[in-house]
């Protein structure tokens, strides 16, 4: 049986994960059910300072944290997408729910292939994307958008934004899901999206909805 586990890093937007994925599994199983998983809080600023590409560093802090829980029975959920590319250097015996490979998935299903990734500064400006997006065509945000959406993410971090920030940030949505795919490739900035547009791919719902997947077929064999 497959066990999952949610790496606790950011208060928000580890709480923002838990909160949707209880959301999804009352919604299919209803009654008084909650989501089944186990929560390993590591303190953020231990490897925050070191994001995001600091591999000597955080990778043996991830391993030695992560130890308890490395056999392959487990599916590992982070509620942050850029560490991804960390992750991707270590050699685990657990699974990661990865986004960048559930949205290789849901792109096979669209038809559009321009795609605009609205991340972190570093999301917009490294070669990552490229070796799991080999068949799309990345469009390139105007640089004040980077920064408007890097301020913004650090801004839902710290529970600061503003309304007017979170309506700016969805109208940049809807324009730019027109004639391409916008991809929310940071958890903050998923926290106040609130498009449900078929252009709109939401990495973090990825991740919570094969979540859902993995803790319903449990349940089936039980």
């Amino acid at each position: 049986m497959k066990h999952l586990v949610i790496l606790g890093l950011g208060a928000r937007s580890t709480l923002f994960y838990q909160k949707k994925l209880h959301e999804l599994y009352f919604k299919k199983e209803g009654a008084y059910t909650t989501f089944p998983f186990t929560l390993k809080q590591l303190d953020f600023n231990t490897i925050n300072p070191y994001l995001p590409n600091n591999t000597s560093v955080l990778s043996p802090i991830l391993q030695e944290e992560l130890k308890v829980y490395n056999y392959s029975e487990v599916r590992l959920l982070v509620p942050n997408i850029t560490i991804h590319e960390i992750l991707d250097t270590i050699e685990f015996n657990l699974q990661l729910i990865h986004p960048y490979k559930l949205l290789v998935k849901e792109l096979s299903n669209k038809k559009l292939n321009n795609l605009v990734f609205f991340g972190t500064k570093f999301t917009n400006s490294n070669s990552y994307l490229s070796s799991y997006i080999t068949d799309k065509s990345i469009v390139k945000l105007k640089n004040k958008e980077i920064i408007f959406l890097d301020d913004l993410r650090k801004k839902v971090y710290a529970n600061v934004e503003t309304s007017q920030d979170v309506i700016i940030y969805n109208e940049m949505i809807a324009r730019y899901s027109i004639n391409n795919i916008v991809i929310i490739a940071c958890t903050e900035l998923s926290i106040i999206n609130t498009s449900e547009h078929a252009h709109v791919i939401d990495l973090s719902m990825l991740q919570c909805k094969e979540s859902l997947k993995i803790t319903t077929r449990n349940k089936s064999r039980e």
